[in-house]
């Protein structure tokens, strides 16, 4: 693994510079001695990047994101921490700093084609924060995608964020065909080496998918107690499990029975809490791919990147609260057809499905829940989509009565 760091420049967003270089130095002296201790087995290469603003040069990468073809965005209000919040290392002596314990850790990943819904979900986690400042995002891109860093740096000057360039030649063999083609990209599968990934001081993180919003504050979700759990997320066990493997699963005995000695229910990988200890302790990386690695010789699923994740983890999930993945609001994985909000209280809503609410708004045909992302759209275009008055108002209205219930 090759480990780069590249430090660009300090924002005037961060006090007075000459403050902050010692820290600055202790951190990235710290950055070396981690990556000394890596595991190098992996043929991965990573580069990383901390994100320190520089915002003298605005206008040339504006020029940049309109030439690219890339959405534009209006930049993001600034979200406070509250006098109830702990301190961070980060807000207090060494500002970039994310290893120390009132950080809150979220990974995501960053590509073009989702680029509007990731810049949508990251709005929607700070602005129902209770301690936004105390909030980490670890953005995994492609390093042919290397503008995105700069797109979020202009659209959330205030934000903690750390870039991580993940190689796809890491997976790319071990990918093989699915019911949509978006499931085939390897970034999909960053998920599976967060662990080898991120610092080894981080011991927890939050995984989001970029076709969600948040509406509550997501240090609920951070606080879940995962016990002896490796993995926590939304369990639906009333999900008929069958189906998510192929009859050729089934028929072999040597693969059904990995299920032995478990009650495995269905789960969505689009939002889980990981905890890293375990998951390095265990190699669970590993075991991913060893199911991937299987499915190439023989078929045994027909999605993408969830079922190995339901080989290793099924039954074996510490169950969180349903109002943590309203899952399936893009409809079908071929339709992608309009669906309801499931009964209950809602802390998050997830488009997962072929249909994703910027392209349905873009195309003039929304589904009336798209309605409730509209509002997290920064990009310029999106400011001038319609939404039904009346049909929009009596959602938001059953949609609040929904999120504030116990």
């Amino acid at each position: 693994m090759i480990w780069a760091l590249r430090v660009w420049g300090i924002s005037s967003a961060f006090l007075v510079v000459t403050a902050f270089l010692p820290s600055l130095q202790l951190w990235s002296r710290a950055e070396a001695a981690r990556s000394s201790r890596f595991d190098f087995s992996r043929s991965m290469v990573l580069l990383s990047e901390m994100d320190i603003r520089e915002h003298s040069d605005v206008g040339t990468l504006m020029r940049a994101e309109r030439s690219n073809g890339l959405p534009s965005f209006q930049e993001a209000p600034a979200f406070r921490n509250g006098v109830e919040c702990p301190m961070t290392r980060s807000t207090i002596s060494e500002p970039y700093a994310i290893c120390d314990a009132a950080s809150v850790h979220i990974a995501m990943t960053l590509d073009a084609a989702y680029l509007r819904g990731s810049i949508a979900a990251v709005y929607s986690v700070v602005k129902h924060a209770t301690c936004p400042e105390n909030i980490v995002f670890h953005f995994l891109l492609c390093e042919r995608d290397k503008e995105l860093k700069d797109l979020v740096t202009l659209t959330f000057p205030y934000l903690r964020f750390k870039v991580y360039y993940f190689v796809e030649n890491l997976v790319k063999n071990r990918i093989s065909l699915s019911v949509r083609q978006d499931l085939e990209q390897p970034l999909n599968y960053a998920r599976n080496y967060l662990a080898d990934i991120l610092e080894l001081c981080i011991h927890k993180v939050i995984y989001l998918d970029s076709d969600l919003v948040v509406v509550d504050d997501i240090a609920k979700l951070w606080e879940a107690k995962l016990g002896n759990s490796s993995l926590g997320a939304p369990e639906y066990c009333h999900a008929n499990f069958t189906k998510y493997f192929t009859d050729a699963f089934w028929s072999n005995m040597t693969f059904a029975n990995a299920f032995d000695g478990r009650k495995p229910c269905y789960f969505n990988t689009g939002v889980m809490v990981m905890d890293l200890l375990k998951w390095r302790q265990h190699n669970f990386t590993s075991k991913i791919e060893s199911w991937m690695d299987v499915q190439k010789v023989t078929r045994i699923y027909e999605l993408g990147s969830l079922p190995p994740f339901l080989l290793v983890f099924a039954g074996s999930v510490k169950a969180i609260e349903h109002r943590w993945n309203q899952h399936g609001l893009g409809g079908d994985n071929v339709l992608g057809s309009c669906r309801p909000l499931h009964p209950g209280p809602a802390s998050l809503l997830h488009w997962s499905g072929k249909g994703k609410p910027w392209m349905r708004l873009d195309s003039g045909c929304p589904c009336p829940l798209d309605s409730l992302w509209a509002p997290y759209d920064l990009s310029i275009k999106g400011k001038h989509h319609k939404v039904d008055g009346n049909e929009a108002s009596e959602l938001h209205s059953h949609f609040r009565h929904w999120a504030s219930s116990a």
